[in-house]
């Protein structure tokens, strides 16, 4: 990641104010040689001035972290939730969070999400998540970019991008064909008989009046689509299907 600052261009991990404001959690964690959670806690108070050894201990509480266990006996899971600990005891500006609910149980992933958002809510700090998971941002995060190979195909707020996206399923009175669609701009269509389903950007209303002068319009259902299956849509736009049926046979 690079900044301007001045007249020269730095990456912003080589500023030293950005390392004391900003917290990584990695997918795979190091940790010195024997340490446990509480030897960590206290090296990190030495790195970020807001640390706050009180809030540590009640993050290990609810989190059910031994603190005097050795970090490198954990699992996974217990592994995440000790870096979350540090992440929020830290108090810093920005956390960093690579894959932050890997490991964890669904009951311990829903006491996570509280935390961040409370994080966020009483120090106002951003909070930048990184996840395959999409359903598990969508209960914390309120912007989203999409990545498909090193590129960005797709940003905005989730709000906005529910509205824009939306599965239509809609039947007619009459026989209808694929071919009478083409020219409204609908994404991953189907014609079945009277069916069709597809996704369009448009409004429901826009597209009830769109689609009447095919004809009489008998079903009409539509639905948000979730993160999952608009990162699949934009992933899939220009690009070849990958054909699987019939694979195994």
């Amino acid at each position: 990641i690079l900044a301007d600052v001045g007249e020269k261009r730095i990456k912003v991990t080589d500023s030293e104010l950005f390392r004391r404001e900003a917290f990584c959690v990695f997918d795979e964690p190091y940790y010195l040689p024997q340490a446990t959670p509480d030897s960590m806690a206290r090296y990190y108070r030495g790195f970020y001035r807001d640390f706050s050894p009180e809030l540590f201990e009640k993050l290990c509480r609810i989190l059910e972290i031994d603190p005097q266990k050795r970090l490198n006996s954990f699992s996974k899971g217990m592994k995440r939730k000790s870096d979350l600990c540090f992440a929020l005891a830290s108090k810093a500006r920005y956390l960093l969070l690579d894959e932050s609910f890997d490991g964890l149980d669904p009951g311990m992933r829903m006491t996570v999400k509280d935390l961040l958002l409370e994080y966020m809510a009483d120090t106002g700090a951003t909070v930048v998540m990184a996840s395959h998971n999409l359903h598990e941002l969508e209960g914390v995060c309120d912007t989203v970019g999409l990545l498909n190979r090193q590129n960005v195909v797709f940003s905005c707020d989730i709000d906005e991008a529910r509205e824009k996206y939306r599965r239509y399923r809609v039947g007619f009175a009459c026989e209808i064909d694929e071919n009478q669609f083409k020219s409204f701009g609908l994404s991953a269509l189907i014609c079945e008989g009277r069916l069709i389903s597809f996704i369009s950007g448009n409004k429901p209303e826009e597209v009830r009046e769109m689609l009447s002068s095919v004809g009489d319009v008998v079903l009409f259902e539509d639905h948000p689509m979730t993160l999952e299956e608009i990162f699949r849509h934009e992933t899939q736009k220009g690009g070849e299907e990958i054909e699987i049926s019939g694979l195994f046979s």
